[in-house]
């Protein structure tokens, strides 16, 4: 069921329960966002998707982080205003504690007009720039891998394998964690037939027709278990799948 709400002065319709920051995105609001991926849920750790919103019937708002609110009929919501911008700033400002390097946040900073650094760079954390979103070990659980956890506590809080090991002893190479970190910040290292990535190198499948690479032998086991990796079609990247669909699909000219 579709809710109709307002959105800095306009009428939008989201469907109900979905998310606030989702709906303002695509009603072409630029709300900025780290730690959200549509494919897992919220946990709001990077704070820049603040919005303020008023309930129907009330006359106070109220900040709140767009990407875990519900929509609902009937809320007012505006994504940026002095306040706004401000407590992003100061978040922003938290965020570059821990990556000041990290482009995205750079360009952020830029935009939101953040002045001089008012807290110190971690040092020695034992994954550079990396925010804590959390996105990696969310996705990789979603996956049903579970490589990847959270660890420690307070300021030596760090996400990376499982149980502190120094490799990830269920990763399967898939590198959905690397397309999905902010930062840019976990390392992975192709060759033309192997990947590294959290400890671990895989052999890497290759397309039979271009020889780009595709995936990692073990990914690939997950995706078709019991067949070892064998199948009856010939293993194409997606480049040359849609080149051979399109071919079969385009009648002959005569």
């Amino acid at each position: 069921m579709d809710a109709e709400l307002i959105i800095d002065g306009s009428p939008v319709t989201a469907p109900d329960g979905s998310s606030l920051l989702t709906a303002a995105r695509n009603a072409g609001r630029d709300v900025p966002g780290l730690c959200h991926h549509d494919a897992v849920p919220a946990n709001a750790s990077c704070r820049l998707c603040l919005v303020e919103i008023r309930r129907p019937g009330r006359d106070w708002t109220q900040l709140t982080t767009s990407c875990d609110y519900p929509v609902s009929a009937g809320l007012t919501v505006v994504t940026d205003s002095p306040r706004i911008r401000e407590l992003r700033r100061m978040n922003l400002q938290l965020l570059l504690r821990r990556a000041p390097e990290a482009p995205v946040l750079r360009r952020l900073a830029e935009e939101y007009e953040v002045g001089e650094p008012l807290f110190a760079p971690v040092e020695d954390a034992p994954l550079p720039d990396c925010i804590l979103c959390e996105l990696c070990v969310r996705v990789c659980s979603a996956a049903g891998y579970d490589a990847l956890a959270v660890s420690g506590r307070g300021s030596g809080k760090y996400v990376g394998p499982a149980f502190g090991h120094a490799a990830a002893e269920d990763c399967v190479g898939c590198a959905s964690c690397y397309e999905a970190c902010p930062t840019d910040c976990i390392s992975m290292i192709d060759t033309a037939t192997t990947r590294t990535i959290w400890g671990r190198t895989f052999d890497l499948l290759t397309c039979e027709r271009c020889g780009r690479p595709i995936t990692t032998q073990e990914h690939r086991e997950t995706i078709d278990p019991g067949i070892g990796g064998k199948v009856d079609e010939p293993e194409l990247c997606d480049a040359c799948k849609r080149r051979t669909t399109s071919a079969r699909l385009t009648p002959p000219v005569w």
